[in-house]
């Protein structure tokens, strides 16, 4: 699967898309999630990692979190 998300860029997160407080620890697994919540509305955030494994990492709402690839969108 090719990431077309890079370090750095700012991404549109929609409503309804789950966060998940936890790492991203292999290529195509998760920790145990700490925490998910679900966006009530649209936000933005900042992609902090790129995994292979259809996650990424972004800084929204103060908090660090992991989201599907393929649910977020590069502004």
């Amino acid at each position: 699967m090719k990431n077309h998300h890079q370090i750095g860029d700012l991404v549109h997160i929609p409503q309804a898309v789950d966060l998940i407080d936890c790492d991203i620890v292999q290529e195509h697994q998760l920790t145990i999630p700490l925490k998910v919540e679900s966006t009530s509305r649209p936000v933005l955030g900042v992609v902090t990692c790129v995994s292979q494994g259809g996650y990424v990492r972004v800084y929204c709402n103060g908090n660090h979190w992991s989201v599907k690839d393929n649910s977020v969108y590069k502004i």
